[in-house]
Formats: C-alpha cells, structure tokens, sequence
C-alpha cells in the first residue's frame, strides 16, 4: 500500500514570520500487517517475573499492577499502536502480536488493560495474537494463513534478547522486514522499521 508523505519545512519571511512550506510530497508504503512481540517490546518487566497476575490498570502513569510489580509500555509501542489505529496513513494496516511468554493469560490481561489513547485500550486494535510458546517462524506461518498478507506485506519488531528472532524470522519467512528493539521499542524504531519496509518494497519493485 503506497500512501503519500507530505515534508514540511519551515522558513522565516520578513513581515510575516515563519511559514510553513511543503516541500516534498512522496509516496511511501507502508506494510498491511505490523507485528509486535510483547515481553521487552511492548513492555517491561516479562510476564515470568511477575509476582501475581495483572490486577489493576493506573490511569495516572499508564501502567498495570501485577502483585508487587508495575508493568510499563515502551513509548515505541504506544506510538506505533496508535497510529494503526487513528492515523490515516494507516487505515489498510493492522496489528497483529506474537509471543512466546509462559505466561498468555497475563499477556492478554495487560493488552486489555493498558491504554493506547483516551478509551481505546491495546486489546482493542490487536487484530491477531499468536500467544504462546513456539518459534516466531511457527507464529509467522500462522498469521499468514489467518490473515492472508503475504510476507513481503508484514513488518515485525522484537527485543532478540533471548536469541535472533528477527535473523530467524527473515530466513524461515522470506519477504517479512524485521527490526530488533534490545532496550524496548522507541519511537525512533518504530520510525525506522517503517523507512527500513519502505526501502525495502521500492527495492523489490525496482527488481520486477
């Protein structure tokens, strides 16, 4: 999906002050299916070390109380979440998760909870959740069957502190663009990862 990226630059005119100016209007793609893993992605702590289950949501800081724990989200995350769900330049993209942690009830606990903007909640614009143990390829395989995006159509994230699971996914998914994100997803991986699948697809295009 191409949608169009307008750049605006601004320059000071005597008299007038600063006015803004387009200065370059280009199509970008941008991926039908973003993929997130969960534990050290989207959040910190791991649902392994919790010390109970999620129980209670804290508007004032975002955050979930799991026994004696707090359970943030990376702002990477909210930022990417958020734009799936209100950004225009979105509106054919959606979002999927894929987790390997021992703890799914928790995981899903804690997508019901945390909150992307004023009442809409992470649950809310997750379309499809491949939570459990396995391979990311297993995940992969899974989320192209119920979706029916073609990998060179989906973008994932993941921390890769327990192994490679982009390197892994890249070579057992052929097509699907990775980007690692080993202190929690930030706002400039999520930009990143949409200029690296941009990049990506002006290649292949280039190619046929």
């Amino acid at each position: 999906v191409l949608v169009m990226v307008v750049v605006v630059r601004e320059e000071r005119r005597e008299g007038v002050g600063i006015v803004p100016l387009v200065s370059v209007v280009r199509a970008m793609a941008v991926p039908l299916l973003v993929v997130l893993d969960l534990d050290m992605c989207c959040w910190d702590p791991e649902m392994f070390q919790l010390s109970g289950p999620p129980s209670k949501w804290n508007p004032s800081d975002n955050s979930v109380t799991a026994g004696r724990d707090k359970i943030k989200m990376f702002p990477g995350a909210i930022s990417a979440i958020r734009d799936i769900h209100s950004n225009p330049a979105f509106k054919h993209t959606q979002l999927a998760v894929a987790s390997s942690t021992t703890e799914p009830d928790y995981a899903r606990a804690c997508m019901r909870m945390f909150e992307i903007e004023k009442g809409v909640k992470m649950h809310d614009v997750v379309k499809y959740s491949e939570i459990f143990c396995s391979s990311k390829t297993n995940h992969f395989a899974n989320l192209k069957k119920s979706t029916k995006i073609a990998y060179d159509d989906m973008l994932f994230f993941d921390d890769c502190n327990w192994g490679n699971n982009c390197a892994d996914v890249e070579r057992g998914c052929p097509g699907v663009i990775t980007l690692a994100t080993p202190n929690g997803m930030q706002d400039r991986e999520w930009k990143e990862g949409l200029a690296k699948f941009a990049k990506a697809k002006l290649a292949r295009g280039a190619q046929n």
